[in-house]
């Protein structure tokens, strides 16, 4: 369970106390011993140590390319010993088995997505797409695809142009630069929800585009959940419908000619993610940072498997008319101030970055309409761009290149490495320095920074390590304009409960043990209860699940070591702390006098309390229970 403070609770206090409760009510039933050792058994049960390495699934055969990319990141990359020893360090081993890549559907086997010509990357997606029923082997052919070939900006090369502005070692383009004119959007964790900006700016662009540019929209959601939406009738009035909203999702891509497509069934066995044990990790944590992070990481390769131009879907793509309509924001004022950030009513081209924000118009150096924009990036000397609203200020939130660009080949090997790193040294090993916020400011909160420190600005790492400025980028305005939502980020009092999906326990489990054993290698012995707490706290019996959850994990933790420390709160936006509480049986395997030589905090010199990123660090010891 967690509980929230109004205000910051003296530093130095050892554990939280209970939860406030009114005089008369009840107190909870105490977890039975017997189901959470019950529970601990089963989990030990399924898990296998030190299980599957996390080294990637899919290695580069370019030479040119693989040297290269060594000499941008470490030289030992894609050398089994050192990835291996890196997977094993940072990530773990998947002991759960839960992190394999999917198997290919039938209609895909025998079809190389790798090596797709850029011409048919449209009519592929068309076919495949979950408004249809799932396509026959024939209907994907390469004779089929031709025949209904798509939009395409073709530009020629020869000479220093194939170069990109790099110098020699880096690989070329090839001799014809091909960009197929597709839009891809990423929607995960849920159906896309009816009404919000996504909703209207991908539906009013995709039908102003129709016959020039196809609009995809990624989802995590099965094809046999949209099958059967697609002939269940719709619950009677007063009734839950459980398929209604991905009802709703279908008849919206139908009606506009959008293209769903699942990320399992096109990222499987023979042609898996470069960052496929990453976005595992994200997606396993099931609340709105990890959707992000997950986004983050698929957009590239969605980019770079396929082609095309990525845009967050609260960008716009019409013309700009003035100040946006309610319609054609979504209500996004409306979330704004749920959510605790303040927008700029009206405003259309006024971003709120990370970190502050950002007024006035976007420098608009690129053409009016989509195609003209694919055609100025494909002629462009490096060959792809970024969201330039500025020479200074460079977003991720649109990625425009061929299929296979070296930029977004060393940028997934950016984001991979970024997962083989200590926490802290996201941060160069520091805090960053927090303040009051001022007007119109956010909050001054750390909670939330690491998803994009992590997945969302290796853009700038890129851009650094290829010499590359935003001045020398073409600019997607006004063919593309947008104002950041910051939909990822919690409400302003912390995560509400995530509900558990399932009702037995143990699928959730897996994945606080998952994201435990990783948490606890980027932050040197850390058991990270506000990582999973999020997941805990829904599922019918949160006691039971945490004291399931100390028990079983001593023994699904003996790979890595022991537990040094304990990350037990959080800073919410709104300032309010954000307290994990455990039940007494699972508090009692916990030894909180215990004085580590080394954890977390030690070196911070704070004392037995250390504050990272908005969250408190105590040292600690798990207790090896020894009922089994």
């Amino acid at each position: 369970m967690t509980r929230t403070e109004a205000r910051p609770r003296p530093p130095g206090v050892p554990s939280a106390p209970e939860p406030d409760r009114a005089a008369d009510a009840p107190p909870p039933p105490r977890p039975d011993p017997g189901a959470a050792e019950e529970l601990a058994r089963r989990l030990r049960a399924v898990a296998c140590l030190p299980g599957p390495s996390a080294v990637p699934t899919a290695w580069p055969c370019d030479r040119t390319l693989l040297g290269w990319l060594r000499q941008l990141t470490y030289p030992g990359l894609y050398t089994w010993p050192v990835e291996e020893n890196l997977a094993r360090r940072w990530i773990g081993g998947d002991i759960f088995h839960t992190r394999r890549v999917p198997d290919a559907p039938d209609f895909l086997t025998g079809v190389d997505l790798r090596r797709l010509p850029p011409h048919v990357v449209a009519p592929l997606l068309r076919r495949i797409s979950m408004t249809r029923t799932a396509p026959r082997a024939a209907d994907l052919a390469p004779d089929a695809l031709a025949a209904d070939a798509g939009q395409v900006s073709t530009y020629e090369r020869t000479g220093p142009a194939r170069g990109w502005g790099q110098p020699e070692q880096a690989p070329p383009l090839p001799e014809t630069t091909v960009i197929p004119h597709v839009v891809h959007g990423i929607w995960l964790g849920r159906a896309l929800p009816a009404g919000n900006s996504f909703w209207a700016n991908y539906g009013a662009a995709a039908a102003h585009y129709a016959g020039e540019v196809d609009f995809v929209l990624w989802t995590d959601i099965p094809r046999a959940r949209f099958d059967a939406a697609r002939v269940t009738p719709p619950a009677p009035p007063g009734r839950p419908d459980p398929l209604a909203p991905v009802r709703d999702l279908l008849a919206w891509a139908a009606t506009h000619g959008i293209h769903l497509v699942n990320v399992s069934e096109v990222f499987h066995t023979s042609a898996p993610m470069t960052l496929h044990t990453p976005f595992a990790l994200e997606m396993g944590q099931r609340v709105p940072q990890a959707f992000a992070a997950a986004s983050d990481h698929l957009r590239v390769e969605v980019v770079h498997r396929f082609g095309g131009l990525y845009a967050d879907g609260d960008l716009h793509f019409l013309p700009d008319t003035g100040a946006p309509s309610e319609e054609a924001t979504g209500g996004a004022d409306r979330e704004d101030a749920a959510s605790g950030n303040d927008a700029a009513p009206g405003d259309a081209a006024g971003y709120r970055l990370f970190r502050g924000r950002w007024r006035g118009r976007p420098d608009a150096d690129g053409p009016t309409r989509l195609p003209e924009l694919f055609d100025r990036v494909a002629a462009s000397p490096h060959g792809f761009t970024l969201n330039a609203l500025t020479d200074e200020i460079v977003l991720n939130d649109a990625i425009l290149a061929p299929s296979g660009h070296p930029a977004l080949a060393l940028w997934l090997e950016g984001a991979r490495y970024n997962y083989l790193r200590d926490q802290r040294a996201l941060f160069a090993g520091g805090e960053p320095t927090q303040h009051a916020p001022r007007s119109g400011e956010e909050p001054a909160t750390w909670t939330w920074a690491v998803t994009p420190v992590r997945t969302g600005r290796l853009h700038h790492w890129l851009l650094a390590r290829l010499g590359i400025t935003g001045a020398e980028l073409v600019k997607p305005a006004p063919a593309v304009r947008g104002y950041s939502e910051l939909s990822w980020l919690p409400p302003v009092a912390g995560e509400p409960p995530v509900a558990c999906p399932d009702p037995d326990p143990l699928p959730t489990l897996i994945g606080c043990v998952n994201l435990l054993r990783w948490q606890y290698l980027s932050r040197g012995g850390d058991l990270a209860l506000t990582a999973v707490a999020p997941l805990i706290r829904g599922l019918p019996d949160p006691d039971t699940a945490w004291t399931a959850l100390l028990l079983a994990f001593g023994d699904l933790s003996t790979d890595l070591g022991p537990v040094t420390s304990v990350t037990d709160r959080r800073r919410n936006q709104d300032q309010t702390l954000d307290v994990v509480v455990l039940p007494p049986e699972a508090e009692a395997l916990l030894d909180r006098t215990a004085d580590p030589e080394t954890w977390f905090g030690s070196d911070a010199g704070t004392g037995r309390e250390f504050w990272f990123l908005g969250e408190r660090t105590v040292p600690a010891r798990l207790r090896i229970a020894t009922a089994r």
